[in-house]
């Protein structure tokens, strides 16, 4: 209910069809939150019904901190600098703040992050809003259900260098992966192709540092920033 809520609020749907779609959603067990308004682009009503229906999903980014785990100001800083037009700004923050919620819910998906150490280097938003994201992805990388992998730049070329991706997998629907370029997606879900993608991830495991390793590479880059915004 409470995704149902928050999603209502962005989109601005009040009275008496408010009160029908609560109703709705009071009716059954997972409503589609993101159908409601229909508002939504298809593309990010796509991306966000294969979210929910995921078991697990893998995001392999190379310039920004995964959207699942932003915080509002980071997205914020992202969305503007992308030239999303600034009256519809903050919805599209509230949706993406909407979106984590698959992360917390009584059954959460597992979420495995591969990031690119330059995503660290990075300072958007400046030094404030990349501290408080470093001690987000600290925190969230300790929950039982979320992996964050850092690959670090003395890697060099690895697997992931080709493009951000990310890969769903479902509890009987077969695997698919979703590529996102400049205001436009588009799914990938032949057998062939999708194992390629597979294949990357495995190669993407033996590069990135550990989970414990990764932590230490948040916490050195969370100190940085936390002295430049004194």
């Amino acid at each position: 209910m409470h995704n149902v809520e928050a999603i209502l609020d962005v989109l601005r749907v009040k009275g008496v069809e408010r009160e029908r779609l609560l109703k709705m959603a009071r009716e059954i067990r997972e409503p589609a939150w993101w159908e409601l308004g229909g508002e939504l682009p298809q593309q990010l009503t796509a991306l966000i019904d294969a979210e929910q229906r995921a078991v697990s999903i893998t995001d392999v980014t190379l310039n920004v901190v995964p959207g699942l785990l932003q915080t509002r100001a980071y997205t914020r800083t992202v969305m503007e600098a992308s030239g999303v037009p600034e009256d519809r700004i903050d919805d599209h923050v509230s949706i993406r703040q909407v979106r984590q919620g698959i992360l917390t819910k009584r059954n959460p998906v597992a979420l495995r992050c591969f990031i690119d150490e330059t995503a660290l280097t990075r300072p958007i938003g400046g030094a404030k809003v990349m501290a408080d994201q470093l001690r987000q992805l600290i925190s969230t990388s300790e929950e039982p259900n979320i992996t964050v992998r850092v690959i670090p730049l003395s890697v060099g070329a690895h697997a992931g260098l080709s493009g951000t991706f990310v890969l769903f997998e479902f509890g009987k629907p077969r695997p698919v992966v979703y590529l996102e370029a400049r205001r436009s997606g588009a799914f990938i879900d032949e057998p062939d192709d999708v194992t390629f993608f597979f294949d990357a991830v495995e190669r993407l495991d033996d590069q990135a540092s550990s989970s414990a390793t990764s932590r230490e590479i948040l916490q050195k880059y969370l100190k940085e920033y936390e002295s430049e915004a004194r």
